[in-house]
């Protein structure tokens, strides 16, 4: 058969070219599975040290939600402490919760907006519609040696005399929740005691 020969009806393609074809289709196939396979599965590096910040301070006002002056309230005056938030978090909300158990004097759980069904009413961690992403606990040191060792103890933010912060991550969290992440490191680097 020529390049240019004139086809009829009842030809067919050869069998080796349809081996061909399927082999083509089946790699291409395979290539763009394993790149969408890559693209849902690499963890995000988006870099957001770049990001505008905001200087947010702990307040003892009103706990569930962000004033305009961009005061945090959670807990009293005495144990107050500050952490400077980028845009990244804008519209977190804070949830206080003083533990029953005598653990801690007060949680400060970080809540951000979500559309996720799971997080449409409010929970122990969580306001309703929102999701915690990370806690700031504050402990007398009475109540932090008798945490000290434990799997979660999170990590110590700093102490003084009379009391000891530390955060810890959320063990759930939507998945969109990826750069919020990564980026409470930095968040938690800015701690301070006010």
């Amino acid at each position: 058969m020529e390049l240019n020969e004139m086809h009829t009806d009842h030809e067919q393609a050869t069998t080796s070219m349809k081996v061909i074809l399927l082999v083509f289709v089946l790699v291409l196939v395979g290539a763009l599975g394993y790149l969408v396979w890559t693209a849902n599965n690499t963890p995000d590096s988006t870099d957001n040290s770049g990001v505008v910040i905001k200087k947010t301070t702990t307040k003892a006002t009103t706990p569930a939600a962000t004033p305009a002056d961009n005061t945090v309230a959670c807990g009293d005056k005495a144990y107050a402490f500050s952490l400077t938030f980028g845009t990244l978090w804008n519209g977190y909300k804070v949830k206080e919760v003083k533990p029953a158990d005598n653990a801690a004097i007060i949680y400060c759980y970080f809540n951000m907006p979500t559309t996720n069904s799971f997080y449409a009413t409010a929970s122990s961690t969580n306001l309703a519609g929102y999701a915690s992403v990370f806690a700031v606990g504050v402990y007398t040191p009475t109540q932090w040696a008798a945490v000290v060792g434990t799997p979660d103890e999170g990590t110590k933010l700093g102490s003084n005399a009379g009391y000891v912060w530390n955060y810890s991550m959320a063990q759930a969290d939507p998945d969109n929740f990826t750069a919020l992440r990564a980026n409470v490191k930095n968040v938690v680097a800015t701690f301070a005691i006010n």
